[in-house]
């Protein structure tokens, strides 16, 4: 069951982080969680079962799926570090220092799962095959790796949070960073655990493994909602400022054909009443290109010396304010 959890969660990230995958500039963390949820899917028992038993390589699945795990958390610790740093991507060194940890780890893991005998598909691999010692080294140095990631990321969370300018980025760090927490516990976990299966210490294992049991769906949960936390409120946030824009477009539209269209010199891009009102009729994609511009172009009329005796009505005052308030949250300078 904990398995189940752990996928379904994976892929809804995916589907949520794929919904603005056309309009994001980088999406290293929607590859990375691809990559992830496809590593993480082999551990349902029975696909992994099905697969493992069509493979030459008993329990390569196993291996693969771990590989795929590790390449898969190195681009999202990318992602992440890219995120929380308000678009500055992590140093060329950083980035090195993390690949080639990634390749050192591959190839050690490699390495020692030929070493491991394994003669039967088991999608209880560690249970059955764990205490060998090529076996503890295989599962060890990849959770060093993680480990090493999620302190890595944590700090990268906890330093950057207090300087995010929006409420969703804070949020969703905060709760990336529980779950680095998380993960820092599940992968002392698996280490403890390796160690009781080497050494035979099974009430050790076992105290470790209600551990793991906790912390492992805890962790991809923690991890999937906080980085779920800025695409859905950034899709939230512009649902109802399309909402917003419908009501206010239309009223901003006769501010600007009561003011700017009677001194038809204040619109320098050659806006006309005959424009303004085609384009009412005509919805598009650019609708808050337009009310950016009407509202410099209101400014505008309102400088001008020859309208300084004109004042605007309460009602378009506020109108304005509003349409003043809608540009400056989309970061649109006026």
């Amino acid at each position: 069951m904990n398995n189940l959890i752990v996928v379904v969660f994976m892929w809804l990230l995916v589907l949520t982080l794929a919904l603005r995958a056309r309009t994001r500039p980088d999406n290293t963390m929607l590859k990375a969680a691809i990559v992830i949820a496809a590593s993480l899917t082999t551990n349902i028992d029975g696909l992994y079962l099905w697969a493992a038993n069509r493979l030459p390589w008993p329990n390569g699945l196993d291996l693969a799926a771990n590989v795929l795990l590790i390449f898969g958390v190195y681009y999202l610790s990318l992602a992440i570090a890219h995120g929380a740093r308000a678009g500055d991507s992590t140093t060329g060194m950083q980035a090195m220092w993390l690949r080639r940890a990634a390749v050192i780890t591959v190839v050690i893991m490699t390495v020692s799962f030929a070493f491991i005998d394994d003669p039967v598909p088991s999608f209880s691999f560690m249970l059955d095959y764990g205490s060998q010692p090529s076996a503890a080294l295989y599962s060890g140095i990849q959770y060093l790796y993680i480990l090493a990631v999620m302190v890595g990321t944590l700090v990268t969370c906890l330093r950057n949070v207090p300087q995010m300018r929006r409420r969703r980025f804070r949020v969703g760090f905060r709760i990336i960073a529980l779950g680095c927490i998380a993960g820092i516990v599940l992968c002392l976990s698996v280490l403890v655990m390796d160690a009781g299966n080497v050494t035979g210490n099974e009430e050790l294992r076992r105290a470790a493994a209600t551990v793991y049991d906790v912390s492992n769906p805890l962790t991809v949960v923690l991890l999937s909602a906080g980085l779920a936390v800025a695409p859905i409120g950034r899709i939230l946030s512009d649902l109802g400022a399309r909402r917003q824009i419908r009501v206010l477009e239309p009223r901003l539209r006769e501010v600007w054909l009561a003011t700017v269209a009677q001194t038809p010199a204040v619109s320098l891009v050659g806006t006309t009443a005959q424009s303004v009102t085609g384009a009412q009729r005509n919805r598009r994609r650019n609708t808050a290109d337009t009310i950016h511009r009407l509202v410099i172009e209101i400014h505008d009329w309102m400088d001008l010396a020859e309208n300084s005796g004109r004042e605007m009505s309460p009602a378009d005052r506020s109108v304005l304010n509003r349409a003043e308030a809608l540009c400056l949250k989309h970061d649109r300078h006026l």
